[in-house]
């Protein structure tokens, strides 16, 4: 299959992750247009960011802030509507929180009216990027996970890079007595939001949600003594079940499919999805699991292909609903293999916060004043370069970077640059110190911004896509809205930290808190290496062998009977 055909069979994959990475988009930008706002003349008269140096940080800290908290209130949430509702209906009940959010925020007319826009857009920005990087792990092959979920991470720094050029825009072409110079920076949210919404009318729902789903039901099914529908389609398939698929095939030259083993209906299928903003009934999740899997895959749902990676999810489903039957969530919770998931997920939360990332993120052009722009619209052109050095490494990223240096190795890697940068521009703060109103820019400033440039090659390239993807793949499905919440948890508590006090910090003791961040990147690198496993190439179900869920003879030996119910050509087992 040459290359063009392949991204033409795999289109609809790529624009449901695509719409469904939208999201971070708004994250990145509504991250970046407060720190880039907070430099312009008419948002600090109009919301009162004036005093000593301390005192504008503090506020211009509580402005930014806001949507970290909002993110964190949602984070226990989010997790369960997708549980319950789906992972695409909770994208939705977010896109429609970040529109309120910039609604308030572009409209506002006071400081509590804009702490309030901010707090109601956290609340779509989190449950957004906790159910990306969900959704888009769920339904993107083995092979592809790792550059798939990267998208997440190159739209943040596509929404961080319109804050950036759109704040210079308006810097430069807006009068700094005029509120409509903010307002239009801050109603681009609505913009954006819109878009968001609207793509997500065309998204299916995750195959594994569908899946879960059918389980629970068989569940249900069976105590009251009911037939169960089948979970694979037969042979013969109508032509709108075929056109789920690209690839026509002879329905006759397939194997039959679990005719022996269904013990009722089979079910329809359902080839429209933009009309399900709430999962359908129970009744039709047995084949609307496959069905949307083929959809994603660009194949018929009789494909062996398909039917094969189905099998390898109902294994696990199935491992999963008997081991409910023995013990509770809790107990769950509480086995060594998820004790040690939630303690990493913790940990990697912690050091995406601490690495530097969201202060770059959220106040870059606050950095660059510090270390010697002080012109306005000179700091909001270098935060724009920066966003445009960023977004090529998460791009180069998703090309090639994440499938050639894995998951522990790179970020090993990163987290040792990382150091050294960090380090180093401690060092020339103390030795040579800055002075931001100084008329001209000196060689240590040269230096220093050229290094913060260094700093988001790396990050983006290498280790901010990894902390990212990590905890959405490490969790089995029954722990995977918990995962979730939990690094999202992590992560907002410390960005919002973060937020709150990286500007007081840097106006109160300089030079020093840049060791904070090497530090952290040292202490980082340590433990990664020594608690991680590496999971690269790796199928979510795989993942579950090596965390000790269960042994990979026992796994193949699942795998293979619901291969057999499939109708599927089950491989000898190796005997090397």
């Amino acid at each position: 299959m040459s290359f063009g055909s392949g991204i033409y069979r795999q289109r609809r994959l790529i624009f449901a992750c695509a719409t469904v990475a939208f999201g971070s988009i708004l994250f990145g930008y509504d991250s970046g247009v407060m720190g880039a706002a907070i430099v312009l003349p008419s948002f600090d008269v109009r919301f009162g960011l004036e005093g000593s140096a301390i005192e504008v940080a503090n506020v211009a800290s509580n402005v930014v802030s806001y949507l970290t908290a909002g993110s964190l209130t949602v984070a226990p949430f989010a997790g369960l509507i997708s549980y319950y509702w789906g992972r695409r209906t909770s994208l939705v009940i977010g896109a429609i929180c970040l529109l309120i959010g910039a609604v308030v925020q572009t409209s506002a007319h006071t400081i509590a009216q804009l702490y309030a826009g901010r707090f109601v857009g956290g609340l779509g920005v989190g449950t957004a990027m906790q159910i990306a990087g969900m959704y888009i792990s769920e339904v993107a092959p083995p092979h592809l996970r790792g550059s798939v979920v990267t998208i997440v991470m190159i739209m943040l720094y596509v929404g961080s890079l319109l804050a950036y050029w759109i704040s210079f825009g308006v810097s430069r072409h807006v009068s700094n007595t005029s509120d409509a110079q903010w307002q239009i920076l801050l109603g681009f949210q609505i913009v954006l939001g819109g878009i968001f919404l609207i793509g997500l009318m065309f998204v299916p729902e995750s195959p594994r949600f569908y899946a879960g789903q059918q389980v629970n039901a068989e569940k249900r099914l069976r105590a009251d003594g009911l037939p169960l529908p089948r979970r694979f389609p037969s042979s013969t398939y109508t032509s709108a079940e075929k056109d789920l698929g690209d690839e026509k095939t002879d329905p006759d030259a397939t194997n039959d499919s679990n005719s022996e083993t269904s013990a009722g209906p089979t079910v329809a299928f359902h080839p429209t999805y933009f009309s399900h903003i709430v999962p359908a009934s129970t009744s039709a999740d047995a084949t609307q699991a496959i069905a949307t899997l083929a959809y994603l895959r660009g194949l018929p749902p009789t494909d062996d292909s398909v039917k094969a990676e189905m099998a390898e999810i109902y294994a696990q489903l199935d491992e999963l609903t008997a081991e409910r039957e023995k013990e509770s969530v809790w107990v769950a919770v509480r086995k060594p293999s998820n004790v040690k998931r939630f303690l990493i997920t913790i940990f990697v939360g912690t050091w995406q916060a601490w690495s530097g990332a969201s202060a770059l993120l959220y106040y870059a052009a606050t950095v660059f004043v510090s270390l010697g722009l002080s012109a306005t619209s000179v700091s909001l052109l270098a935060g724009g370069v920066f966003s445009i050095v960023t977004l090529i490494s998460a791009i180069l990223a998703a090309l090639w970077g994440m499938r050639m240096w894995g998951r522990i190795r790179g970020g090993q890697i990163a987290g040792f640059m990382l150091a050294v940068i960090f380090f180093t521009i401690a060092a020339i703060l103390a030795t040579h110190p800055v002075n931001p109103a100084a008329p001209h820019i000196t060689a240590a400033s040269v230096v220093l911004i050229i290094l913060i440039y260094l700093f988001g090659v790396v990050d983006t390239l290498m280790l901010g896509p990894i902390l990212y993807l990590y905890p959405t793949e490490i969790f089995p499905m029954g722990l995977r809205e918990a995962g979730q919440a939990v690094y999202l948890m992590a992560t907002w508590v410390h960005a919002f930290l973060g937020a709150k006090y990286v500007p007081i910090g840097l106006a109160a003791i300089g030079w020093k808190f840049w060791l904070v961040f090497g530090c952290t990147n040292v202490v980082g690198l340590i433990i990664y290496g020594l608690t991680c496993p590496e999971t690269s190439g790796k199928t979510i179900e795989e993942i579950g062998v090596m965390f000790g869920d269960i042994t990979a003879d026992e796994r193949d030996a699942h795998v293979q009977d619901a291969l057999r119910a499939a109708k599927v050509s089950v491989p000898a087992p190796s005997t090397v």
